[in-house]
């Protein structure tokens, strides 16, 4: 299969076509559910506005959740020994999250916890915090064979950051800034190593991975968004 490429496709149909051992990172946020928000104070629906939440086409939570495990255990088939991932969650999931990473055969690692300084206040007549915090979960297919080691300050399992604004920010509702991929993509992979992404989204990590001069295969099956990451990555310059 083609790489450097968002291919428009199912990522289980997608990545059943690999090789294994093929991959030498997996950097992801699947769509583990959608926020259901009323229109308060001029917010419309988005993942940073918490109320009820309801499951990103699937029927339920264990529908999901097995969705998830398929593509995490396709995942593990295609990593190379010593690869890494990294995998975008909810402090609600984080430990169906990873129980999944163990179930299938990756090593769990760490949680990193991203503060985004600037998240969407929650509706006040939930009585609920601004959902300021999102996570990371770190696994890796035995021990990680890639350890970039950055200045002790800068290798903590925090990262603090503005949700996407500005000229970065497309339509994607769940687009993470290139500030919270460009340093794990850095300290776990090297240069020219392939990333994989099952759930490409606005193409961040594609971005990402072609800034720091790594190549790069996903998957999305949103075409508008295949075409955002492709504009994305026409003005990535090495």
């Amino acid at each position: 299969m083609e790489i450097n490429v968002i291919h428009n496709q199912s990522c289980l149909e997608g990545l059943k076509n690999l090789p294994d051992n093929c991959v030498d990172m997996i950097f992801t946020d699947p769509p583990y559910y959608q926020y259901r928000a009323q229109n308060v104070a001029g917010l419309k629906n988005h993942k940073d506005v918490v109320t009820e939440f309801d499951f990103d086409g699937f029927k339920s939570e264990e529908e999901y959740l097995k969705f998830l495990e398929d593509v995490l255990a396709e995942c593990f088939r295609i990593a190379k020994p010593g690869a890494v991932g990294y995998l975008w969650c909810g402090d609600d999931f984080v430990s169906f999250i990873n129980r999944i990473v163990e179930k299938v055969g990756f090593q769990f690692r760490k949680v990193i916890h991203w503060h985004k300084t600037n998240p969407f206040p929650a509706i006040y007549t939930r009585k609920m915090y601004a959902n300021s915090m999102e996570l990371l979960v770190h696994f890796s297919k035995g021990t990680p064979k890639t350890w970039n080691h950055k200045p002790v300050n800068q290798m903590h399992n925090f990262i603090e950051a503005p949700i996407c604004m500005g000229k970065e920010r497309t339509i994607h509702k769940t687009q993470k800034p290139l500030k919270v991929c460009l340093p794990f993509i850095e300290i776990s992979s090297n240069e020219g190593d392939l990333i994989l992404d099952p759930f490409m989204g606005s193409g961040s990590t594609a971005v990402a991975a072609k800034m720091l001069k790594r190549n790069y295969i996903g998957f999305e099956l949103n075409n508008d968004y295949c075409t955002i990451a492709s504009e994305r990555l026409e003005k990535v310059k090495h």
